[in-house]
């Protein structure tokens, strides 16, 4: 049985390249370019299978960000001014309420879209809290409106740990948290909003608040997939084309220096078919990642909450340097093959090339 070239190279490359020497064609390198995106497509499909995204509003996919707290005319105070301040923890602004010489502070925002934050749906919110003030308060509040009238209020002093510091807080809505909140409204209506600080005296304060989003079910990032398998593909092919070019360029150079008659063309045809064991790498991280665990992910953290899989990851991220070895191998056999030369020289040149095009490519982004 005839195996093809694309195959063959990964184990006898000296075979493959003397045939090439007297036929140089770049069909064997465009089946491994499609090799290569189908194989790392798939890697891409079997990782989302196993990621889990948690649906929040503003909604991160539709490129909004933490919008709600990058535009102070969102916000409202009664007892002081809200502007944008470039004290932040995600984004590039937070909101900050000022108060002068007054003993309460309060922070509202009316929501441009009513959110259920029942128990099946929007069930959490989280936001940043920082509270820079010479005085501890001795309260803090959220409130949320429900409809025009009715809200539901809680005490936040359990949550808030320290000021002139940014406090992460989460708290729990719906139906199954109403023993902490106080209020006769409906969760199915949520949309407004207001952090209420009490002190015992009048002080000079400011609020900053930061990363609200309200957060609801896990639902499959494979969901996704469609929208996104063409912009992978794009970038793996630009990855493949540019790492091809880059190496069979530095190739020729060194080659040359050291006395081939070869062609560019013969250059980039050893570039292309070196590079075979990238679609391989593809091919074994689709299977590696069958292996994952249930990687949920809290969209729009400040802090990184993803612990599951390291060990599959790390895998997958110093696998790379056995391809790329077995690259250089296949490259090694075909200089010295085709020009002739030591293997000690062959092996010098490939390694040179192959490394420097592997970083030149990682510089360009890719």
């Amino acid at each position: 049985m005839r195996i093809p070239k694309i195959l063959k190279v990964l184990y006898s490359p000296t075979d493959v390249f003397k045939e090439l020497a007297e036929e140089p064609s770049y069909k064997g390198v465009i089946l491994i370019l499609i090799l290569f995106i189908s194989s790392n497509i798939l890697a891409v499909y079997t990782l989302y299978t196993k990621q889990y995204i948690q649906k929040v509003k503003p909604d991160l996919f539709t490129g909004e960000g933490d919008v709600w707290t990058e535009n102070a005319t969102f916000w409202d105070s009664t007892t002081g001014y809200c502007t944008e301040s470039n004290d932040k923890i995600y984004g590039e602004y937070s909101i900050a309420c000022t108060i002068v010489n007054k003993s309460e502070l309060s922070m509202q925002i009316t929501l441009p879209e009513t959110i259920d934050c029942s128990a099946r749906k929007f069930n959490l919110t989280s936001f940043s809290l920082k509270l820079n003030s010479t005085e501890n308060p001795v309260n803090i509040s959220l409130v949320l409106f429900s409809g025009n009238t009715g809200h539901f209020i809680r005490d936040l002093k359990e949550e808030f740990e320290e000021i002139g510091k940014w406090n992460n807080i989460t708290v729990s809505l719906g139906e199954k948290a109403e023993e902490k909140w106080a209020g006769n409204a409906s969760w199915h209506t949520i949309n407004g909003m207001n952090v209420v600080v009490k002190f015992t005296e009048r002080v000079n304060a400011t609020l900053l608040l930061d990363a609200l989003f309200f957060r609801g079910q896990y639902e499959p990032l494979l969901n996704y997939f469609v929208s996104f398998a063409s912009q992978y593909g794009m970038v793996y092919f630009m990855s493949f084309v540019i790492l091809w070019v880059i190496f069979g360029t530095l190739l020729y150079m060194l080659t040359k220096y050291s006395g081939s008659t070869l062609t560019w063309k013969h250059d980039l045809i050893i570039s292309g078919y070196s590079l075979a064991p990238l679609f391989i790498q593809g091919i074994f991280w689709a299977v590696l990642f069958l292996f994952l665990p249930q990687i949920n992910i809290p969209l729009g953290t400040v802090t990184n909450t993803l612990t599951n899989g390291t060990l599959i990851f790390d895998m997958a991220i110093y696998s790379q340097f056995v391809f790329l070895a077995w690259g250089i191998v296949i490259s090694t056999f075909a200089v010295r093959t085709l020009n002739d030369f030591t293997t000690g020289k062959s092996a010098i040149i490939s390694l040179a090339a192959y490394l420097a095009a592997f970083f030149l490519t990682r510089f360009l982004g890719f």
